[in-house]
């Protein structure tokens, strides 16, 4: 795998990109990114109180597709979801393992 690696000053984030081949002969291209973000949403419809919900862990695509898939809340997908494995090398290596699983992949 070829490793192509990112990070941003000022922002909480590891980006790096690999190319590979799948087992079907496929070339992809796995960029990984661990994320600190947060997100406020509102506790209740109609009141200005604001709850701060912290989200942190690896985004993974593959070839341009988003891993984890967004789940669907009340209002449409969630995009928050992320893998919530260790933010070192080891980690990365998981989010990939698990992003290649749901996308029914193998590299070799």
């Amino acid at each position: 795998m070829e490793d192509i690696e990112q990070t941003r000053k000022g922002y909480e984030m590891i980006s790096r990109t690999q190319r590979a081949i799948a087992n079907e002969g496929l070339p992809i291209k796995i960029h990984t990114e661990y994320t600190e973000n947060d997100y406020w949403e509102r506790r209740y419809p109609d009141s200005d109180e604001m709850d701060c919900v912290a989200v942190r862990g690896w985004r993974v695509r593959i070839n341009g597709k988003i891993y984890p898939r967004g789940h669907y809340g009340d209002d449409g997908p969630d995009w928050t979801y992320r893998y919530t494995a260790p933010k070192s090398e080891e980690g990365r290596k998981i989010a990939i393992e698990r992003a290649l699983q749901e996308a029914r992949l193998t590299v070799w």
